[in-house]
């Protein structure tokens, strides 16, 4: 269980990695565009960010991508242990939920790389035929706000409460490290950034924040356990 855990801080972490090399870039052109985490949900803007990426990159990012974000999952085996007796009803629902999640962030990812296919073609020497660009936009777009917007959101809020509220073993202290408070914590500082830091910052944060989370679950627990055993479900 909590190796099962720390896996799924690692996954975030080599998940960030295929962030990185699908979407990182930090050209001049990039400045304006570029200042919150919505806007590389952007398809005009997203296609301007991948306008120059080799397709090693695409290719070694869209195989991380689709091998370690599902891999979050594992770590829901730490939240089902440590929700108290009087919050277990909640064991599925978060389950299923965090299932939904990383799978739909799977799906999200692998959108960037058709997006960076067609966006850096040209750099290539390659025709992109006309309208496929306009039809694939609409897609694109649908895909990350039902998963990036709509769906994250209650995602958020939900593990937020469930560690604030002290509904689990682990001290409340660890909601400050769930996915929702590092995304605004990012679209509060990155306008702020040097160009190159706000990129790395707005292209990573979703799976980045999920590692730290999990990662800082698993210590959390270890911590816990050295000062006082938790309780057996």
């Amino acid at each position: 269980m909590l190796a099962a855990s720390y896996f799924a801080g690692c996954a975030g972490i080599l998940a960030h990695v295929a962030d990185v090399l699908t979407c990182y870039s930090a050209r001049p052109e990039l400045e304006q565009l570029f200042h919150t985490p919505g806007d590389i949900l952007d398809f005009r803007k997203a296609s301007v960010m991948m306008a120059e990426k080799t397709i090693w990159e695409l290719a070694a990012g869209h195989v991380l991508a689709l091998i370690f974000i599902p891999c979050g999952f594992a770590g829901t085996c730490l939240l089902y242990k440590v929700l108290k007796p009087h919050y277990r009803w909640l064991r599925w629902p978060l389950v299923l939920l965090l299932f939904a999640f990383y799978v739909a962030g799977a799906l999200m990812h692998c959108s960037f790389t058709f997006v960076g296919l067609l966006a850096s073609a040209p750099a290539r020497g390659h025709v992109v035929p006309e309208g496929l660009s306009a039809d694939f936009q609409p897609f694109f777009e649908i895909i990350c706000r039902l998963v990036g917007e709509i769906a994250m959101l209650p995602g958020c809020i939900f593990t937020f409460v469930l560690l604030a509220a002290g509904a689990t073993e682990l001290p409340r202290w660890t909601a400050l490290l769930t996915p929702g408070p590092l995304q605004l914590l990012v679209a509060a500082v990155a306008p702020h950034m040097a160009l190159n830091i706000r990129m790395y910052m707005l292209v990573t944060i979703y799976n980045l924040s999920s590692g730290i989370w999990h990662l800082t679950l698993a210590t959390a627990y270890v911590l816990g356990n050295k000062r006082t055993p938790l309780k057996e479900s």
